[in-house]
């Protein structure tokens, strides 16, 4: 019986010891015990890995996780979505690959590799810094410069090489000089109160004066058969009067 009684003991002693060391680890979070309150607890939360950074500077919430070994390493970390009406929308979403705004979590097999940040196509994003009235209707405003290495615009019509139709009218010369004359800049160009007042379109502005380049090919081509029309007259008029004019030896 004294044996069985010291087992028991040895049992609740090891048991205490384990308890101790979990107490002592554990740290209890505040708040009221119903699903509306708000729960809340001072330092630093880690989930997912036990952090190992020694005294680097903590994070207030780190969400950590290994990549798996396989090809699937998008796994969910975090997502932050709005419920209404039982209809669940995210709005904040991030795996073990990228970050991901408006629900672009769901555009996932379909997004390049090398995406660090995606943001669903309906979605309106800004990075506004401007005092004016932003319009309607533009789903990236951006206050400040924008530096990039290429920037491609897509165009769905009106590009200029219409101007080689046949059927395309090109201004004579004296048309273009009263236009000039008349409003100060060339024909279907912007005025500067336009472009201070709307800006520009950058695929449009770039079809328009591509369009002027051709214009202006164009002219040049006329010019240059105009030149040589007159080189002929010139060079037809120069052998009749040679031709009329006695040589010395007469």
């Amino acid at each position: 019986m004294k044996f069985v009684m010291r087992i028991v003991l040895f049992i609740f002693a090891v048991g205490g010891l384990g308890l101790a060391g979990t107490l002592a680890h554990a740290q209890q979070w505040n708040g009221p015990a119903n699903p509306k309150g708000t729960i809340w607890r001072p330092g630093n939360v880690a989930v997912g890995e036990e952090p190992r950074r020694g005294d680097d500077p903590r994070a207030m919430i780190e969400v950590t996780r290994p990549l798996a070994s396989s090809n699937d390493q998008d796994d969910r970390l975090f997502s932050a979505s709005t419920l209404y009406k039982d209809n669940t929308s995210p709005k904040f979403e991030v795996d073990t690959r990228r970050a991901y705004a408006g629900g672009a979590r769901s555009k996932a097999g379909i997004l390049p590799a090398d995406f660090d940040l995606a943001v669903h196509r309906s979605a309106a994003i800004g990075v506004v810094n401007i005092n004016e009235n932003i319009p309607s209707g533009y789903r990236l405003v951006v206050g400040g410069n924008i530096l990039a290495e290429e920037v491609r615009i897509k165009l769905i019509k009106d590009w200029s090489d219409f101007v080689f139709e046949p059927a395309y009218r090109l201004k004579s010369l004296p048309e273009v000089e009263a236009f000039i004359r008349d409003h100060h800049r060339l024909p279907d160009i912007p005025s500067a109160t336009d472009v201070a007042e709307r800006g520009i379109d950058l695929g449009r502005m770039q079809s328009t004066l591509l369009a002027k380049i051709e214009e202006l090919t164009l002219y040049v081509i006329e010019q240059q058969k105009n030149l040589e029309t007159l080189r002929g007259k010139v060079t037809k008029l120069e052998q009749e009067n040679a031709a009329l004019t006695p040589t010395a030896s007469r």
